[in-house]
C-alpha cells in the first residue's frame, strides 16, 4: 500500500484517532507510524480536529447496568 497517498493516510488516521480501527489493524497502523511521515501528519491533523470536541461536554460515567451486559 502507498501510505504516502493522502486519501489513504487520511482515511486510516481518521479511524485511528476516532478509535474505530480493530485491534489488528490498530496494531499494524501503530507499527507503521514511526516510518511514515504522511501517516504522522494525518494523525496530528485529525487530533487537532477532534480534540476540541473533548471539552464540549463534561465527562460522565455510564450507568452500572451498561457493564452488566
Amino acid at each position: 500500500m502507498d501510505y504516502g497517498r493522502r486519501s489513504l493516510a487520511d482515511a486510516l488516521a481518521s479511524q485511528y484517532v476516532a478509535g474505530t480501527l480493530r485491534s489488528r489493524a490498530r496494531a499494524r497502523f501503530e507499527a507503521l507510524l514511526p516510518s511514515h511521515p504522511a501517516l504522522q501528519e494525518a494523525v496530528r491533523e485529525w487530533q487537532d480536529r477532534l480534540m476540541p470536541l473533548t471539552g464540549v461536554l463534561p465527562p460522565q460515567s455510564p450507568p452500572a447496568h451498561v457493564w452488566q451486559g
